[in-house]
């Protein structure tokens, strides 16, 4: 439910504005023109003293460093006996392209980006956007205010932590990280194969451990079909490990 528009609001030709900023953020905003620039996409620059143009490019430059700083304190707390490198991982999933444009869809910010180029799907410009918010919410409201927005609002809402450390589609240096802790030697063999339609390419991979096929896997390109064989063989290696 949302709280009562403060009175000053209940007039402004920006009221509508000010709503969907609340029931995203949880507040008013004070400078209510930092908030549209945040979500103004370079397409839509406003002109600005003759030849200088506002978009919503150096919010998202600055919300792009605040965000990283607060996911790294969180997780620092989160996994208190956790090596640089993992940290390093999840956060590089957390603040990946992907993750922010599928965040900032589901919190709506389609109801207020404006932009004069066309949109499909799930394109940069609500990423650009997500990170540009946060960088409005730090100049209105500061690093604190901030902090608790990411925190409770996209961290507790939308982002699932576990999920996130069992995820990871590069199986290939998953495996060759195994295998060089391990001190196990690993072949990649990699094949053309016969295409399944005509003019598509088409490869196979196989990767062997003291001649003992562990994994194979096939793909329209090689990286395809390694990434393939990885996964299998990542399964096999996993069983005998102690």
């Amino acid at each position: 439910m949302l709280k009562f528009i403060p009175v000053k609001y209940i007039f402004s030709r920006n009221k509508e504005f000010l709503r969907k900023v609340y029931r995203l953020t949880g507040f008013y905003p004070r400078n209510i023109s930092i908030f549209k620039i945040a979500f103004t996409h370079k397409s839509a620059s406003i002109q600005f003293d003759n030849d200088k143009y506002i978009n919503n490019e150096r919010l998202e430059y600055l919300g792009d460093a605040i965000l990283a700083a607060v996911i790294a304190d969180y997780l620092f707390s989160y996994f208190p006996f956790k090596k640089e490198g993992f940290l390093t991982k999840i956060r590089a999933r957390i603040v990946s392209r992907e993750q922010l444009n599928e965040i900032a869809i589901k919190m709506g910010f389609q109801d207020l980006v404006v932009s004069q180029m066309r949109i499909n799907g799930t394109k940069n410009i609500y990423g650009n956007a997500f990170e540009a918010l946060i960088g409005a919410i730090y100049i209105d409201k500061g690093y604190k205010k901030t902090k608790k927005f990411i925190i409770n609002r996209i961290i507790k809402k939308h982002i699932n932590i576990s999920e996130l450390i069992v995820t990871d589609s590069d199986y290939k240096s998953q495996l060759i990280e195994l295998a060089q802790k391990n001190k196990l030697e690993i072949l990649f063999e990699d094949s053309d194969a016969q295409p399944i339609e005509q003019n598509v390419p088409y490869f196979n991979s196989t990767i062997t451990l003291n001649n003992q096929i562990l994994g194979k896997g096939t793909g329209s390109s090689k990286k395809e079909a390694q990434q393939n064989a990885s996964r299998e063989a990542l399964v096999k290696i996993l069983e005998f490990l102690p």
